[in-house]
């Protein structure tokens, strides 16, 4: 699931090229990125200073605001806030599949992590959007959406958390998390990604 921008080991997952507007180590572009959610629209979840929310261009308000409460209910059930300061952005599913196929990159990856940028995008309809598009993802993961959402935020976690390019980690990570275990970056043998 996770896409890395400039990776320095050659154990590269895939190149993150798809987004060649975003460089490592730098802010997001404002040209991505269009519509932050209001306040008022949380529902009552609020993040850790340090955590960002933002919607990538195209997003209306009103939409921005509904998928957030989404993304932020699921992120906080993993306590993403431990990431620390960290940029969490939607993008909506039109663009999204488009920006992997132009790429060459497999348009079943519904989330990625550019840990340079400390932030991590997630297609829109893991938590909304098209039900063509969910129903795509549901035969590639066999899950449905909430499940997907939840394993796509898991996996995410487990790069974030360690700092760690390795799919094993993240695997190994993700599976703490599901279990309601805190994550333990010790590198350890773990079972096969489903990423490779």
């Amino acid at each position: 699931m996770v896409l890395w921008m400039c990776l320095q080991s050659s154990s590269r997952a895939q190149s993150a090229a798809a987004l060649p507007s975003l460089r490592p180590n730098t802010e997001i572009p404002s040209s991505l990125i269009a519509t932050r959610p209001s306040a008022s629209g949380l529902g009552g979840y609020r993040s850790a200073p340090l955590q960002k929310f933002i919607c990538n261009k195209g997003y209306t308000q009103k939409d921005c605001n509904d998928e957030m409460v989404v993304l932020r209910k699921a992120l906080a059930n993993y306590h993403a806030s431990d990431v620390g300061e960290w940029t969490w952005v939607l993008v909506r599913s039109e663009d999204w599949k488009l920006i992997l196929l132009g790429r060459g990159l497999d348009p079943g990856v519904p989330a990625l992590t550019l840990p340079g940028a400390r932030t991590t995008f997630f297609e829109e309809a893991l938590v909304a959007g098209p039900i063509g598009r969910v129903s795509e993802l549901m035969e590639v993961w066999h899950l449905g959406r909430p499940s997907l959402l939840g394993l796509a935020i898991r996996h995410e976690l487990g790069h974030a958390l360690c700092n760690d390019v390795n799919e094993r980690t993240a695997e190994r990570v993700a599976k703490l998390l599901e279990e309601g275990k805190r994550a333990s970056c010790t590198t350890t043998a773990g079972p096969k990604s489903m990423h490779q």
